[in-house]
Parts: structure tokens; sequence; C-alpha cells
């Protein structure tokens, strides 16, 4: 059995970096303000439902608009979100909770700078469970134990 190449897509992570700098000072450099933190959000996307997916979707357009759904967050509130994302047939992207209520649920207003369309050919919507997940990478390094006590 041949997966199709959506099956793979599904593994998506897109990692979104973005450095917090900010307009320094003249004063000294301490450890709080050593360097500005860069925050990485990591999206993962599930296929939930997609009758499509295996009679010739084009897997490479249905990346392509959930990357860039998720592209401008380079921040979440709270750190982490979870949500859906439907491609409806006809190119647009309908957001709800992770149980699928569109009336429900909280999407991080980073999503909605999109105008919420794709490209993907569909005759049934595409049901996808997106998740966000905020950290810092490459954080200015607490001083050793052994430095504060002298």
């Amino acid at each position: 059995m041949m997966r199709s190449p959506l099956h793979y897509a599904l593994a998506l992570v897109v990692a979104v970096s973005a450095a917090a700098v900010g307009c320094g000072g003249k004063g000294a450099e301490t450890p709080e303000n050593a360097g500005p933190d860069i925050h990485s959000v990591n999206a993962s996307v599930v296929m939930k439902d997609c009758p499509d997916s295996g009679k010739g979707m084009n897997s490479k357009a249905a990346n392509t608009a959930i990357r860039k759904l998720v592209a401008p967050c380079s921040k979440v509130p709270g750190g982490a979100a979870h949500f859906q994302a439907t491609l409806m047939p006809g190119g647009r992207i309908q957001l709800a909770s992770p149980d699928g209520d569109p009336t429900q649920g909280v999407v991080p207003t980073c999503v909605l700078e999109n105008q919420l369309n794709h490209g993907v050919a569909l005759k049934k919507p595409c049901k996808l469970d997106v998740f966000l997940e905020e950290g810092k990478v490459g954080a200015a390094a607490e001083p050793a134990a052994e430095d504060q006590e002298k």
C-alpha cells in the first residue's frame, strides 16, 4: 500500500522564530538584559478527518496552506494553543475549537492575520488539528551557583 505524501506532510513541524529586540539604554548589561530573548513557536498538525487525502489531493498545497496559516505566530498567548482548522471545498479555511465547534474555542490572533483561504482542490472538508507551542531558545544562561557565592 502506497501512502500519499499528505500522510507524511501531517508530521509537519513548523518552527517560526522571532527575536524580541528592544531599544537598549546605555546602562551596564546585567543578566536580566544581557541579550535578546529568542522565542520559537512550534506548530504540529495532525489530520483528523480528510476524505480526499488518498484521492489525489495536492498535499504540497495543503502543507503550504497550514504553514501560511501559522507563519505570523512568533508568540502564543499562554504559551500554547490547540484548535481545529478545516480546509473547506472552495478555498475557505474554517477555524474552530478542537472539538469542531466554530462558536467556541480560542485561536491566537496571529492566525487571524491571514486571509483564511487555501488553494487545495477538495470535494469534502479536510479537518486538521493544529497545536502551537511557544518556547524560549538560546536565552541567557543563568550564572553558575559557585559564581553567585563569591
